[in-house]
């Protein structure tokens, strides 16, 4: 009796280690994606002349680091007239300025006459019009010439180099694309059944076909509020005619082994605190 009452009672526990196991395979969310990285294309807001490129393809770049430049001299040139003109207007204007107020007092007495003290103040105001129009200049010629130089708007890749030394390019001109090293998305689809059984900040595993024994921890940081039919590009156990919803998920391990486009598959963990 003892032989069978153990052995049914085995037979219990592995009913029910099989019923959890196959019951959680079952409600396991599996979905395909692909990866998304941000990027950018660069270009001058000035045209010019490209003197220097210091970056290839290929290469990481720091955020605030230097691209390239474009040949200066025009833009120097420019800023040293426009500074000198300052000097000028400045020194017209203090000296309409003194005119008038030495002769203030004369007009308010009537020793000048009105006609001439109307004219000292249109004069004196037309002078510090012609100063602040002459600072307003220098000051864009400054901002001319300091984008002369193109930054990395953020740490990243460049992706293409697309002009060359020589190049005469207008602020239209792509110099350099850029893609982002973090953030990195995946952009997935969730049929409508499994839509209640996810929710944002839940925790997924990303598994890639170049590493499938190290998976990337990330967690569902959009879920689209409007469905669209499956994108041929996306795989589902359903027809690909059936409604789905985008879903993005963000990866919070992050490496340089992403790659733009990149094919993976998402694991949705179970949220613990349901």
């Amino acid at each position: 009796m003892k032989k069978i009452f153990f052995f049914l009672l085995l037979v219990a526990v592995v009913s029910a280690i099989l019923f959890v196991f196959f019951h959680k395979k079952e409600n396991k969310i599996i979905l395909f994606g692909n990866v998304e990285i941000r990027s950018s294309d660069l270009s001058f807001r000035v045209k010019g002349r490209l003197s220097k490129l210091y970056k290839e393809e290929g290469d990481e770049v720091m955020e605030g680091e230097l691209l390239a430049e474009l040949d200066n001299e025009p833009y120097k040139a420019s800023f040293f007239e426009k500074r000198a003109q300052v000097v000028k207007q400045r020194a017209e204007k203090y000296k309409r300025e003194k005119i008038y107020k030495f002769n203030k007092p004369l007009c308010e007495d009537f020793t000048v006459s009105k006609e001439e003290c109307s004219n000292l103040e249109n004069d004196f105001k037309f002078a510090k019009g012609e100063y602040d129009e002459s600072v307003a200049k220098f000051e864009n010629a400054v901002i001319d010439l300091d984008d002369t130089k193109l930054y990395a708007p953020y740490r990243g890749i460049i992706l293409s180099r697309i002009r060359e030394k020589g190049t005469m390019v207008d602020s239209s001109s792509v110099i350099y694309s850029i893609s982002m090293i973090e953030p990195v998305f995946i952009r997935a689809y969730i049929e409508e059944p499994d839509l209640g059984k996810v929710k944002l900040g839940q925790k997924a595993l990303i598994y890639t076909d170049s590493r499938p024994k190290n998976p990337y921890l990330g967690h569902i940081g959009f879920i689209s509020p409007v469905a669209e039919f499956t994108p041929k590009t996306v795989e589902t156990t359903t027809l690909r005619g059936d409604l789905v919803y985008r879903v993005r998920i963000i990866i919070d391990n992050t490496d340089l082994y992403l790659r733009q486009g990149m094919p993976v598959t998402i694991e949705v963990l179970e949220d613990e605190n349901s």
